[in-house]
């Protein structure tokens, strides 16, 4: 599950990086049926407000613990772990859940959750 691994850092990468790169990374990965559960926010189940919502805030900094992905099904693979980081220059931690889907285009994020840590 290494590869469902990477797109998790690879996505904080981005996430530091620049808005652009963050928002092309998930365009890419974002599949078309989606769940995003963020701290203090609604649930959100469309794919365009899950765009904005996952590439909106200014991250600077992060650091992951304790990462680990196991494959659920055939199909499906699952990673976790713990985050901390700085979001719009606040100090930020979270225990952070994705579910992927593997489709012939890859594997598509599907279900993403950040818990209070």
């Amino acid at each position: 599950m290494d590869a469902l691994a990477g797109l998790e850092r690879g996505a904080w990468r981005v996430l530091t990086d620049e808005p652009a790169a963050a928002r092309s990374f998930y365009e890419n990965v974002l599949h078309d049926r989606v769940v995003v559960l963020l701290i203090d926010r609604k649930p959100i189940q469309e794919r365009e407000a899950a765009l904005s919502a996952l590439c909106g805030a200014t991250w600077t900094a992060h650091s992951l613990a304790d990462l680990s992905a196991a494959r659920l099904s055939r199909v499906v693979g699952a990673v976790n772990y713990r985050v901390a980081a700085t979001k719009n220059g606040v100090p930020y931690s979270a225990r952070v859940s994705s579910v992927y889907v593997h489709r012939g285009d890859g594997w598509k994020l599907t279900f993403h959750q950040h818990v209070s840590w």
